[in-house]
């Protein structure tokens, strides 16, 4: 079976990284993630630079690429929040000889927030600034239908949906 690029995209908090720990268990994927070279250098969204933001894009999009030539299906977790940063993953798929296909979780604003205020208590997950949440509310480009993203929420049944979007390296 030939890899898969699932390029997952998504407001901050939407469920991608529930979505892509539960992609894991089921399927063994591989995970790229910008958030992952974030905490590497122990960096702060909210004071990150220019320069901050281009290394750790560039080095996910690199490990990225040695994933998938190395012939892993890959998660990409990233937000892919801009039209053209999806482009960017499409394009990287494309070079490196495999499928892809978008994922949008399509969680409700008013959901959103309701999550972001909740961590802001429990600290649960790392939690985004205000300032770093109303940045990704500017930032966001709705997946278009020329885009054929698959739609995702948490009110769908998790197992159906995989067994109809979600493709296995061993299948």
């Amino acid at each position: 079976m030939k890899p898969t690029l699932y390029i997952l995209c998504g407001l901050p908090y939407c469920g991608k990284s529930t979505l892509t720990r539960e992609l894991v268990k089921r399927h063994k994927f591989e995970v790229c993630s910008v958030d992952n070279q974030i905490d590497k250098y122990k960096m702060d969204t909210d004071e990150m630079t220019q320069d901050d933001w281009n290394l750790v894009y560039s080095e996910a999009y690199e490990n990225l690429k040695k994933d998938l030539r190395a012939g892993k299906s890959v998660i990409f977790d990233m937000g892919h929040l801009k039209r053209s940063e999806r482009n960017t993953a499409r394009a990287i798929a494309k070079d490196c000889g495999v499928n892809h296909k978008l994922v949008y979780i399509n969680t409700p604003k008013e959901e959103i927030e309701k999550r972001w205020e909740e961590n802001e208590t429990t600290k649960a997950r790392g939690q985004l600034s205000r300032k770093g949440l109303d940045t990704a509310y500017g930032f966001w480009q709705e997946p278009q239908v020329d885009e054929d993203p698959i739609l995702y929420n948490n009110k769908m049944d998790l197992n159906s949906w995989i067994k109809k979007y979600i493709t296995s390296d061993e299948n």
